[in-house]
């Protein structure tokens, strides 16, 4: 069974890391993945060897608290968090409104002993504030799994303490009013930053998140059925599959069904990408999430809940986020072992200053190690791969590209070669008539006779003619009607009689057959389409010629790809005629046709051991063993759910320009994902040695355990902050 949980009380990647250890350590879960900018972990378990409770009991012993999740509207969703704000702010403002005053008097009335008292006094308020961070870092420090919480409690609470022991030691007599140095200023002030920077690191990591709370906001919460000739208004989650739901202009449509009275125009941009409205009528099937834009309609309840295509998405979006990057996996592991590292150099720091120091001041050598714990958070370094990971994703949903897990992010960097299908991918997919070539024109009436035979027809061709072809208002009788397979139909309308079909069926019947028709119909054919004879019982009177066309975006797509320096290869079952045509077309190079799912396979693999990072785009059945032996695949949901399940990325509404922009968008978010790391790995590298005092012996400066505090803060928001920008490098 795989479930996401909501977890409570995570501040850094050691806390994810420390989830997921925790969690994984318990018999019967197999695997646990932390999403820390959502606050969740998707784990995957044996109900029958570990339950919900004991999850949750295990965690709860480290001071993390698990729930269940549950898909709250974005209304309630807001207001949750806001309560949450509403706390911290609270907090916050008694922090410093308690530590300015400790700050001012440490700072400027140092010298004043009787006042020494009122500073521990001032500090109590500002611990209250902390002190949910401040147990919950020692709980998880005594269990062995420290976080950055820990750091902050283990170094607020050394300068505390201390600070008090010396004015205990001062009351006893023991040492003199002189000789003191007190730390309440430091631990009040950390304390304040601290949570200073954990406001605002929630609100900004908040924002990656906006993405996937738009697509939880097309969820409907009310919705009205028809109960015979009553119309009601109920929960959704009273809703069932096959009851009929009115959707009036301008609502959401609040499930997916299909039509069954009425007919409208649907804006169903927030899932395929396509801006223009599309008409939908009785029997047409409609997503939940779309909106209705012109006439009411009537529609029965095919899917509910979970099985949604809205549910879908937003549970794929879930889990890509809760999915890591290689690169964030280092980053994690660095994360897990980084803070026990810096609680010993701490002490090796401290130890250092006592012994090399001139003076051997225990003042200093305490100064050192309490800067040293605060300046060295891994908060940063945890933030930098999943902010932007997570950012990334919500931005590609709502464009309609699915990525199901954070490494393909990272994979589709490396794609130097592109194999892509022909039908459904880079055509539409659906033939269409292309041209109509006549020798003289024909009458109305005798298209009517036309169209009226081919509604009779079963062939795939038949649809594409009915469709090109005026309706008429007449109702034609069709007699004799006769089906030759592999040849096509002869039949009578209003006692003329008709062939349809190929030049065989022709030639069976000793129609006479112009060279003109010939010749054109050889032409038509070697350029790779397929040619629709028409004659009467005399004479052939048109070719219909029916092709699949291009994509109106494939010739760009394929000019980007080539611009990226990627290689492009057609691979097609289609015959080798037509797949030369639309290469051709095109511009391909490299292309195949008349392939065998296995032979596409084959060929697949043939490229990766030419050592060539291979992507693959496709949409049908067929696409599907290619796909999984791909190293990025690539599937038009426009097409069958066997590839789209296989495929490492879903185009929602089958637009293969999608392809080029996912390239372009997974090196975008790399470039910051390193800055990130950059960003972080540099400032630990600088502050660790700075404030464990490595200047000191040439010019004797320290680093200020409060300014440790609000670097430390301010870090992390300048690694969340420009993982925000991905929303603006992505439009």
């Amino acid at each position: 069974m795989q479930k996401i949980y909501r977890v409570v009380g995570m501040s850094c990647a050691a806390c994810a890391s420390s989830v997921e250890s925790i969690l994984q350590a318990i018999e019967g879960v197999i695997s646990a993945k932390v999403n820390l900018t959502e606050s969740s972990v998707w784990v995957e378990f044996d109900p029958l060897r570990v339950s919900f409770d004991q999850m949750k009991l295990a965690l709860e012993q480290v001071g993390y608290s698990l729930e269940e999740d549950t898909f709250l509207s974005v209304e309630d969703d807001e207001e949750q968090f806001e309560k949450q704000q509403k706390k911290l702010r609270l907090k916050v403002a008694v922090a410093f409104i308690f530590s300015i005053p400790v700050f001012i008097l440490s700072m400027f009335f140092h010298h004043a002993h009787h006042l020494y008292i009122l500073q521990a006094i001032f500090t109590l308020p500002v611990i209250w504030a902390g002190w949910h961070m401040i147990s919950i870092g020692f709980k998880r420090l005594l269990a062995g799994h420290s976080t950055m919480d820990s750091l902050v409690a283990l170094g607020t609470m050394a300068a505390f303490v201390f600070s008090l022991i010396e004015l205990l030691l001062v009351k006893m007599e023991v040492i003199s009013k002189e000789d003191i140095h007190l730390y309440f200023e430091s631990s009040a002030i950390i304390i304040a930053f601290v949570l200073l920077g954990k406001y605002f690191e929630e609100r900004a990591k908040r924002n990656t998140g906006r993405s996937l709370k738009k697509l939880m906001g097309l969820q409907v919460k009310k919705v009205i059925r028809v109960n015979g000739n009553n119309d009601e208004e109920t929960d959704i989650q009273a809703i069932r599959r096959g009851d009929w739901l009115r959707v009036l202009p301008g609502a959401k449509v609040p499930l997916d069904g299909r039509i069954v009275d009425g007919n409208t125009y649907v804006d169903e941009s927030m899932l395929t990408g396509e801006s223009i409205p599309v008409f939908r009528q009785k029997g047409d099937r409609v997503i939940g999430g779309t909106i209705n834009q012109s006439g009411s309609f009537v529609m029965q309840v095919e899917k509910t809940g979970s099985e949604t295509v809205l549910a879908n998405i937003i549970r794929q979006v879930r889990e890509a986020q809760s999915s890591k990057a290689p690169v964030q996996r280092l980053a994690d592991k660095i994360a897990s072992i980084f803070v026990p590292i810096v609680i010993g150099i701490a002490l090796v720091t401290f130890m250092l200053w006592l012994i090399f120091e001139p003076n051997h001041s225990f003042y200093d050598a305490f100064n050192a190690f309490f800067a040293v714990l605060v300046i060295s958070c891994p908060c940063a370094l945890g933030l930098a791969t999943p902010t932007a990971i997570a950012m990334a994703m919500g931005q590609l949903a709502q464009k309609g590209i699915l990525i199901k897990n954070a490494e393909t992010i990272e994979k589709i960097t490396d794609i130097n070669t592109l194999a892509v299908d022909k039908t459904g991918t880079l055509t539409v997919g659906k033939p269409r008539v292309d041209e109509v070539f006549m020798r003289h024109p024909i009458s109305k009436q005798t298209w009517h006779a036309i169209r009226a035979i081919e509604r009779r027809s079963e062939h795939p061709l038949a649809k594409s003619i009915i469709e090109y072809l005026p309706e008429t208002d007449e109702n034609l009788s069709v007699e004799d009607y006769h089906y030759s397979p592999g040849m096509g139909v002869t039949a009578v309308v209003d006692g003329q009689k008709f062939l349809i079909g190929n030049e065989l069926l022709i030639r069976s019947a000793a129609i006479r057959v112009d060279d003109v028709y010939s010749d054109k119909a050889k032409n038509y054919e070697q350029n790779g389409r397929t040619v629709v004879w028409v004659s009467n019982d005399l004479e052939v009177i048109a070719l219909i010629v029916v092709a699949d066309p291009l994509k109106k975006n494939a010739a760009e797509t394929i000019r980007k790809l080539k611009e990226m320096k990627v290689e492009v290869h057609l691979l097609s079952g289609d015959n080798e005629r037509v797949v030369a045509r639309i290469a051709h077309e095109l511009g391909i190079s490299r292309y195949k046709g008349q392939m065998l799912p296995s032979e596409k396979f084959a060929y697949i693999r043939s490229l990766q051991q030419k050592g060539k990072c291979v992507g693959m785009a496709g949409d049908g059945i067929n696409d599907a063993p290619a796909l999984s032996q791909a190293d990025v695949s690539f599937a038009m949901s426009t097409g069958t759910d066997i590839a789209i399940e296989t495929a490492n990325v879903a185009l929602l509404h089958g637009d293969v320009s999608k392809i080029a922009f996912s390239i372009a968008a997974a090196k975008t978010t790399m470039r910051v994902v390193k800055q990130n790391l950059f960003w972080a790995f540099i400032y630990n590298i600088i502050a660790i040695p700075l404030a464990a005092g490595a200047l000191y012996p040439f010019w004797n400066i320290t680093l200020n355990p409060m300014i440790a505090g609000i670097a430390m803060s301010f870090s992390s928001v300048t690694v969340v902050s420009n993982s925000l920008r991905l929303k603006y490098l992505l439009k």
